[in-house]
């Protein structure tokens, strides 16, 4: 299993910044991404899940922008070329106020939740699994990134609460009594 399975953390990295993700993504990973947007360093920030450094092949391009009233782009990038834009007319990111972007990836696509509530689901265009480089450009200050294979940490939580909580076959009432036999 890939080291990334296990748990990656990046603390206060300096953007823009590009990260590899040893064993590329999978299957119930969740990037978790803590920061928060700089007005004085531009009108957007970006969030790239692309296949390795170049920006010629982006899985999920994930842009909010604070011009127009706010808005969050979304986008494809393959070969190049960028495929059809989708755009989320409301941003729910503040200037200079913290946040919390959680990307899920699912089968069917990413799910992306924003402090804690679910803000939209982004069909993938590009299978996951090509997906190896994680990027961050734009008016944005990361204080973590951090990746985790959900499936392991439901694995753990569900080992934790059979130790917690023992089996009702181990209590006292639940032992047969034999007579003796003498």
């Amino acid at each position: 299993m890939a080291l990334i399975c296990n748990q990656l953390s990046i603390v206060n990295p300096v953007i823009p910044f590009s990260k590899a993700t040893p064993g590329g993504l999978q299957y119930g990973h969740q990037i978790i991404v803590k920061g928060m947007f700089l007005p004085s360093c531009g009108s957007s920030f970006q969030v790239n899940f692309q296949t390795g450094f170049s920006d010629n092949d982006i899985a999920f391009h994930f842009n909010p922008r604070f011009e127009e009233g706010g808005y969050v782009a979304c986008n494809t990038r393959q070969k190049g070329r960028w495929g059809s834009e989708e755009r989320m007319m409301i941003n729910p990111f503040q200037m200079g106020i913290p946040f919390e972007i959680s990307f899920l990836v699912e089968n069917s696509g990413f799910q992306v939740m924003v402090n804690g509530n679910f803000f939209m689901n982004y069909v993938h265009r590009v299978p996951f699994h090509r997906v190896d480089t994680i990027s961050f450009t734009g008016g944005l200050e990361v204080t973590q990134i951090r990746i985790e294979d959900t499936r392991a940490v439901s694995v753990r939580r569900k080992i934790s609460e059979v130790q917690s909580n023992p089996s009702p076959c181990d209590s006292p009432e639940s032992k047969e009594q034999k007579p003796e036999v003498s």
